[in-house]
């Protein structure tokens, strides 16, 4: 089975909340289970939220990019943004997703990070939990890249072990 899901959206944060229904009815409709829809529509906000929150919008590019694909078991989730692709900023986010596949699993990770966060002061917006909660609740490996035109490209990708998703 193959299936794609896209959506075009100006970065607000409200238009990134109204994506989730849409999102949640593909992976059903595509056969998911509850679990599974809801942990891959959490990645898919939590992606889009970093997104808004990082990324460089001005009137010409306004817009972010979520594309999901669905081939067999596996699914690619992809935002796409315009970014100021600040150097300090994107080994902050290379750092974070080294971090993240240095540990044995991605529980560990997120229980280290829930352990950080819990030790630091409040900071409204800035928990860090966003990318070890995909890695552990979503289940799902994370990359990240730039181009040529200043466009942040964050992936997840999840593998299903469900019998049904393994026909392709």
């Amino acid at each position: 089975m193959h299936a794609r899901f896209l959506r075009r959206l100006n970065a607000d944060w409200d238009r990134v909340k109204e994506v989730w229904e849409p999102c949640m009815q593909f992976f059903t409709s595509s056969g998911w289970s509850q679990d599974e829809s809801y942990a891959l529509c959490m990645t898919a906000q939590e992606l889009l939220e970093n997104a808004v929150k990082y990324g460089s919008f001005d009137p010409t590019r306004p817009t972010i990019e979520l594309t999901i694909d669905v081939k067999g078991p596996d699914v690619t989730i992809q935002v796409l943004s315009p970014t100021h692709a600040n150097p300090l900023s994107l080994k902050k986010l290379d750092d974070t997703i080294q971090w993240i596949r240095g540990y044995q699993s991605p529980f560990e990770a997120y229980v280290e990070k829930l352990k950080e966060v819990s030790a630091q002061p409040f900071v409204a917006g800035e928990s860090g939990l966003g990318l070890a909660r995909v890695a552990y609740e979503g289940r799902c490996i994370l990359d990240f890249f730039v181009d040529d035109a200043s466009s942040l490209s964050i992936s997840a990708v999840y593998h299903s072990a469900e019998p049904q998703h393994a026909k392709g």
